[in-house]
């Protein structure tokens, strides 16, 4: 008769990240400093990806304001051109909304966000 069982051992467990390597046991300050130094570094990061985007942003041929096209729409207006963030972290990409035309030509109070390679087919109307 098979029955399930669960490792139960009398072993001494040690600290072992996903990578296989030990570390001692440590404080509850010594990991609050760890983590510090950690979110420190990612924070640092999270800020040069927006600084990288907003430059790339500026070189953009259409600024918010600008009357564009794209495959989707024929006629709209840029609402905003910002780095898009998720869950609290830029992901290199950017955000753009946009108002489209009415029936009648003129700008809409709808507002949508254009999908990745929406973006790509971007075209300033003059």
């Amino acid at each position: 008769m098979l029955r399930n069982h669960r490792f139960t051992t009398n072993l001494k467990l040690q600290s072992i990240n996903a990578f296989g390597h030990k570390f001692k046991d440590m404080t509850k300050e010594e990991l609050k400093a760890k983590v510090a130094k950690q979110q420190s570094i990612i924070n640092d990061a999270n800020d040069e990806i927006c600084s990288c985007v907003n430059d790339y942003i500026e070189s953009l041929p259409y600024k918010a304001g600008d009357k564009v096209s794209f495959r989707r729409c024929d006629v709209c207006w840029i609402v905003s051109i910002v780095p898009e963030k998720y869950r609290n972290h830029f992901t290199g990409d950017i955000e753009v909304r946009v108002n489209p035309a009415k029936k009648d030509g003129t700008r809409s109070n709808r507002e949508f966000v254009l999908y990745y390679g929406e973006i790509d087919s971007i075209k300033k109307i003059n």
